[in-house]
């Protein structure tokens, strides 16, 4: 008896720790190449609790493009009730105030990293797909809100994938098994090449997997990658690229810029894994990046709120069946 009270002791106590990220926007006076001041991250801009159409658990993976005197923002929406990740987007018509808009892609395979770019006025979207064992190109049919596959870039679960133009050709680089590979090709829905130094880097948590766009300004190339010691999303480091060719490679470490406070009421306490900038005009650009704090969850009480959170969404579903057939039967 004393075992089995103590088993159901244990059980009722069980602790589950879980990663709470959230997003910031800001604008600087130049693209981030040492750690930003801190004022200027204080707070998150966006925050789990501003996603109104799924439940969500937490938000992450910013990246932004501007269009008709309008930011968009896509992002990471971890879905509660089906504990996958699906795609939301935020806009702004002054890159500080956000409002969440809905989610605008979902697979049966979990999203995240939602590269967005233009290419000959249309607009394109490689999220990390590595679930389904792809890289994915999508392609809008209906900017901000619809998207369709276009292309399956390559197979492989190839995660964070970053893509950038230079020299004439596309490049992309993508995290795996803590290695990071580099391909090219010379046309963006063309077929890719893996570069013959690739992968460039092998057995390393600490500048494998990209995070964040490649910027290249004035001619110079900056890589984005997360430093994942001495734990998942722990900072983010920038490398200086000093020579890219489909037979040569070489980077230099630039800084550390973004990392955890330690600070106990902080939104960003535990680590920050990501960002995007964009440059508006000479003189600014409009810098995301997003950050996290660890808590501690009852886990009977977690997996509670995880499934009521399905029984939430079936409900909705059957009230929604029951009122438009209802409906039919009135016009009827």
């Amino acid at each position: 008896m004393g075992s089995k009270l103590l088993f159901v002791k244990n059980l009722i106590n069980r602790k589950i720790t879980l990663g709470i990220w959230s997003i910031k926007a800001f604008k600087t006076k130049s693209m981030i190449l040492s750690p930003p001041h801190q004022e200027l991250i204080k707070s998150p801009s966006l925050q789990a609790a501003d996603i109104k159409d799924v439940p969500a658990e937490f938000i992450a993976d910013p990246f932004i493009i501007h269009h008709n005197f309008t930011f968009y923002m896509f992002f990471e929406v971890l879905d509660k009730q089906s504990g996958k990740g699906m795609i939301g987007l935020a806009t702004s018509k002054d890159g500080e105030k956000w409002e969440y808009e809905k989610i605008v892609l979902r697979e049966e395979y979990h999203l995240s990293y939602p590269h967005v770019f233009m290419y000959n006025n249309n607009f394109y979207m490689i999220p990390e797909s590595c679930e389904a064992n792809k890289v994915l190109l999508y392609k809008a049919k209906n900017f901000p809100y619809d998207w369709k596959v276009s292309k399956e870039l390559m197979k492989g679960k190839y995660v964070d994938t970053s893509i950038f133009q230079y020299n004439d050709k596309w490049w992309m680089f993508s995290g795996k098994n803590r290695k990071l590979h580099l391909f090219y090709s010379d046309h963006l829905e063309g077929n890719w090449k893996e570069h013959s130094k690739s992968p460039l880097i092998t057995n390393n948590n600490n500048i494998t997997r990209p995070g964040g766009r490649v910027i290249v300004e004035n001619n110079e190339i900056f890589r984005y990658t997360q430093d994942g010691e001495p734990s998942y999303g722990s900072a983010v480091r920038v490398f200086k690229i000093n020579h890219l060719s489909k037979t040569d490679y070489s980077e230099k470490e630039v800084d550390l810029i973004l990392k955890g406070t330690k600070s106990d009421t902080d939104w960003r306490k535990d680590g920050m894994h990501s960002i995007d900038q964009i440059k508006i005009n000479e003189n600014e650009w409009l810098v995301v990046v997003d950050g996290h704090k660890l808590v501690k969850r009852n886990f009977i009480l977690w997996k509670l709120e995880r499934l009521f959170s399905k029984f939430f969404i079936c409900l909705l579903f059957l009230m929604k069946s029951v009122i438009l057939e209802n409906l039919d039967f009135i016009s009827f």
